[in-house]
């Protein structure tokens, strides 16, 4: 079959129209009088790029991540803060006010020293024995019993002990004074003396007391006496030596080293003494 729009563009050619006369052709009516202007110029525009280079995108996923881990940096560190602050607020609340500030700001202990009376220390020891010798002695003594012919005679020889210090239960308030900054005490202390003196009669002891000799012309019962006055002439002897020898010097020194140290011990921080 042939196309009928086919056939139809062939008819169309094979008629023309015919041509009007041309005084039956409308003329056309004339424009009225425009003012033409000539349009401007289209504006070029550029189209933009297509695509981005590598470095920049590479450098935009760069600066998108850096923000991510900021942003999850910050979310953490906010995170925290307010855990923290949420649990010191919790402990703030369930605590005593009075011990949180003693925890924060300790407070500072006073300091309290209670000494006891200088006195009372000393006087305490009542009698202080610092010093001690051990001295022997030869005495003879003899009696006599017709004129001055015939007597009784003894030789005894002396070996004894001689204490020394000083007699502290004799101090008075007055003998011992706190210094107004309450750290030095002044004591005067009484005057070393003689405790205590006596023969050893001991046989165990490297020295003892034994009658050396005894002189009996009258073949009489001996005279007991005789021997205690021996014994006393050599106890008196002893003490005289011992005095003689500064013992009563080194009894006082070791007194103000044993007085001295009791009153550091209870707290005072200096000592003095004074002669009597």
């Amino acid at each position: 079959m042939s196309d009928p729009s086919a056939h139809r563009r062939v008819t169309a050619r094979s008629h023309p129209a015919e041509a009007l006369p041309a005084s039956e052709m409308e003329r056309p009516e004339p424009y009225p009088d425009v003012q033409t202007t000539s349009a401007p110029a289209p504006a070029t525009i550029q189209a933009p790029a297509r695509g981005l280079s590598q470095a920049t995108l590479g450098c935009l996923i760069g600066a998108g991540i850096i923000a991510l881990a900021l942003l999850i940096a910050g979310a953490l560190v906010a995170f925290a803060v307010r855990e923290s602050t949420q649990r010191v607020a919790e402990t703030v609340e369930r605590a005593n006010p009075a011990n949180i500030i003693q925890t924060v700001i300790p407070l500072p202990t006073p300091t309290v020293v209670a000494r006891p009376p200088a006195v009372l220390q000393v006087r305490a020891i009542s009698e202080l024995a610092t010093a001690q010798s051990l001295l022997s002695t030869i005495v003879e003594v003899q009696q006599a019993r017709v004129g001055n012919v015939l007597y009784e005679k003894l030789v005894l020889i002396a070996c004894g002990r001689v204490k020394a210090g000083v007699a502290l239960a004799q101090l008075r308030d007055s003998d011992v004074d706190v210094l107004d900054d309450g750290k030095t005490v002044r004591v005067k202390l009484p005057r070393a003396q003689l405790l205590d003196a006596y023969l050893i009669d001991d046989s165990t002891q490297p020295c003892t007391t034994r009658v050396y000799d005894r002189t009996n012309l009258l073949l009489i019962p001996e005279s007991k006496d005789l021997e205690a006055q021996a014994r006393e002439k050599a106890l008196e002897a002893i003490r005289t030596t011992a005095i003689e020898s500064g013992l009563l010097g080194d009894a006082r020194r070791n007194a103000q080293i044993a007085i001295e140290r009791i009153l550091l011990n209870a707290g005072y921080e200096r000592v003095e003494f004074i002669e009597e």
